[in-house]
């Protein structure tokens, strides 16, 4: 009788040598697309491109001019607040001015000397640290501008010798775009040495890690090639594709590779490798899709940087069960791919599991039950948040540079609001105003505001509305002739008025608490209005996406998977054991994090849905449909561990190794993402294989348990196969 998938596995067989052909053109077509891959974290990403709060800050922008400043702090043995002193830095201004991509510079030199307390603000106490305040042009292409516009500011500071420090929002995103991309080629390298050195020793023959590492490259290759044919941009969240990819593949490769191993060494080497890969071709294809399906459930978010990991996650995995597919039938063609067919430690481990879970069942439910109420401590505990700059290492360039800045200069993060009014210059709407600033001043975080009364040189003990009538006005016309770009930046058609505070560098949920303080000493007049606007605004509602993203994902993925289990295996028994099989892994890493305080944020945002995605393959492999009923649901977990056990440990170590090498990511969430996700698939391969046989073994109907009654001991064998 022909087992179910044979025909396709002997159809595989026969075109072979065409499916390596058309691999090998789908690769080469791949690898002309990989140059064009860019990178990006910018935080426009997180936004649809008809986002009510992105078109508010596109509209901030247009009305006020690029809020893209970059903060230089240069430093000299003398006082910068002499006369030779202003003079180099008017000379250095000049020349920042004329570089490609910046529309306007501030400094010492630029600042009247009406405007003192504005000149003390870019001056250290010591007077030996100045700042220039560097406008790039605003535009769609900014992100690409970016970095050449950083490296051609750094050369001029270079060829006039002046120790320089770089800060700004800026700053950041560029170093974490350089960090996404040196990283991603040394975590690539490192999990490819890791994946070596793990299966030669689980293979103990080179051939078949050759043909493994060659099918999840490949798909790793069609995956990013298709990407970039798309010209989506790699970010901090999605430059975990291709490792995802990479680690994840193995698994269909190492099943299929070890099922042929297991076959009589007396059937012909044809039948051999079909028979073989059709007893695994269905559950891979099952996990694969399962898998596809958690990564799509991420697709249903309203963060575009999620919806691209879950879309190109869900292709990736259908590449790699493809690749597997194609690759390890082609090079079983030949003895040299196949890999020892003797038993490993593994599979006696996964067996001894096995037993435990049998022989002691309500021992074995008690102690998750544990686990899962310190997950729950944990769970409660974790917050929700996110910090760019702590992204990067303590002494990370950008991180010491920004701290030197603060110490020496003070906060530079800028806070903006816009009030609106049908005339922003009458003088009640300003006297709101002068009182708003000062009352903000007083809030600890707060350094200084910056305002149209600050740029005119109206003074604090002078009331607006008591200075002549029209002199405001008159103030403000000479401003737009002298410096139009100040102007600009400061005032919309007498109806918009922008207002800038200073505060230290912090998370978003730390600025959300002071944008709501400042918001609260906010008094105008009837029919002004105030309102959040610039970079900090749309920062801190990145918060309450990642959230309602976390939710929404890890709902759907879940309910979607449970679905394909419970049509796969046709049981309602089965889905119900696969819930707390994996559940628990995604509640013990979740309160991991709760317990040693890392966040959820845009790189752990997703951390649920991914795990969910992966951990389900080894419940689906247990799981899977077999001649047995559920009452002898125990009978068949534990042959499908006999079976598959060893396999399920290899890869899930192998998957363990590649994802820790992620924690050398330069780009500290993505390191925690690495480690976390190896956490879970430990946790997840050993709850497969101690809490399936102690469920199955108390769900056990009296009697009916293959003869045995549920009290008696199991009589599952150590040998790992029949």
């Amino acid at each position: 009788m022909m087992m179910p998938w044979q025909r396709s596995v002997q159809a595989l067989w026969k075109y072979r040598y065409h499916l390596l052909f058309l691999c090998a053109g789908v690769t080469a077509a791949a690898l002309t697309q990989l140059p064009q891959l860019r990178v990006s974290n910018s935080l426009d990403m997180w936004y649809p491109r008809n986002d009510p709060a992105l078109l508010q800050y596109q509209q901030f922008q247009q009305r006020f001019g690029s809020d893209e400043i970059v903060i230089i702090a240069i430093t000299s043995a003398t006082d910068f607040d002499t006369d030779a002193g202003v003079e180099q830095v008017a000379e250095l201004t000049d020349q920042l001015f004329y570089v490609d991509g910046v529309a306007n510079v501030s400094s010492i030199a630029t600042v009247p000397l009406t405007l003192r307390e504005a000149r003390e603000r870019l001056l250290s106490d010591d007077g030996r640290t100045t700042v220039l305040l560097v406008q790039m042009t605003g535009g769609d292409d900014l992100e690409s501008r970016r970095h050449d516009i950083l490296v051609d500011l750094a050369a001029v500071l270079r060829e006039n010798q002046w120790p320089a420090h770089f800060a700004g929002y800026g700053v950041i995103y560029d170093s974490l775009n350089q960090a996404s991309t040196e990283g991603s080629a040394l975590i690539l390298a490192a999990a490819h040495l890791v994946m070596f050195v793990l299966l030669s020793a689980f293979f103990r023959r080179i051939g078949p890690v050759v043909v493994t590492l060659l099918a999840v490259s490949v798909a790793t290759i069609w995956t990013m090639g298709l990407y970039a044919a798309l010209g989506q941009q790699i970010n901090m969240v999605t430059m975990v594709v291709p490792t995802l990819v990479l680690v994840i593949g193995i698994a269909d490769c190492v099943h299929m590779l070890r099922s042929v191993a297991r076959q009589p060494l007396n059937v012909d080497r044809k039948n051999r490798v079909i028979n073989g890969i059709a007893a695994v071709f269905g559950p891979c294809l099952l996990t694969s899709l399962t898998t596809a399906i958690g990564f799509l459930a991420l697709t249903l978010s309203d963060l575009p940087v999620v919806q691209n990991l879950g879309l190109f996650g869900a292709i990736g995995m259908l590449a790699a069960f493809l690749a597997a597919c194609s690759i390890v039938i082609v090079s079983l063609s030949f003895s040299w791919a196949e890999p020892v067919a003797a038993e490993s430690f593994l599979d006696a481990a996964a067996v001894r599991l096995c037993v435990i879970g049998e022989c002691y069942p309500r021992t074995v439910i008690a102690v998750f039950m544990l686990l899962v109420g310190i997950a729950g401590v944990g769970l409660a505990r974790i917050e929700t948040d996110t910090y760019s700059i702590a992204y990067l290492a303590n002494d990370h360039p950008a991180r010491l540079d920004s701290d030197f800045i603060e110490s020496e200069i003070g906060a530079y993060a800028p806070i903006d609001y816009v009030i609106r009014a049908d005339n922003v210059l009458a003088g009640n709407v300003l006297d709101s105003l002068q009182k708003w600033q000062q009352a903000v001043r007083d809030i600890e975080a707060i350094d200084w505001s910056w305002s149209l009364l600050d740029a005119l040189g109206v003074g604090r003990d002078i009331r607006p509305s008591a200075l002549p009538e029209g002199e405001i006005r008159a103030a403000l016309v000479r401003m737009r002739l002298l410096s139009p770009v100040t102007a600009n930046a400061m005032i919309v058609a007498q109806e918009e008025l922008r207002v800038t505070f200073a505060a230290p560098m912090m998370s978003a949920r730390s600025v959300q608490s002071l944008l709501m303080e400042i918001q609260a000493r906010a008094e105008f007049p009837a029919g002004t209005t105030v309102q959040a606007a610039g970079y900090a605004n749309l920062y801190t509602r990145i918060v309450d996406r990642i959230v309602r993203s976390q939710i929404a994902g890890f709902a759907t993925a879940l309910g979607l998977i449970l679905l394909v289990i419970a049509i796969a295996t046709r049981s309602r028994k089965r889905t119900l054991f696969a819930v707390p099989a994996n559940l628990i892994p995604i509640a013990a890493t979740l309160g991991l994090m709760g317990w040693i305080g890392i966040p959820l944020d845009v790189a752990t945002a997703t951390i649920a849905s991914v795990i969910l995605g992966l951990i389900v393959d080894d419940t689906m492999h247990i799981l899977r449909p077999a001649r047995q009923t559920d009452d002898d649901l125990s009978l068949t977990i534990t042959s499908s561990i006999r079976r598959s056990g060893g396999s399920l440990l290899m890869t899930s170590l192998v998957l363990c190794g590649g994802f820790m090498i992620m924690g050398l990511a330069e780009i500290r969430s993505l390191a925690w993402f690495g480690l976390l996700t190896s956490f879970a698939m430990l946790t997840a391969v050993i709850t497969d294989l101690l809490l399936l046989p102690a469920l199955a073994r108390l769900a056990c109907v009296p009697g009916s348990c293959s003869g045995r009654a549920s009290g008696d001991a199991p009589t599952i064998s150590l040998s790992a196969h029949p």
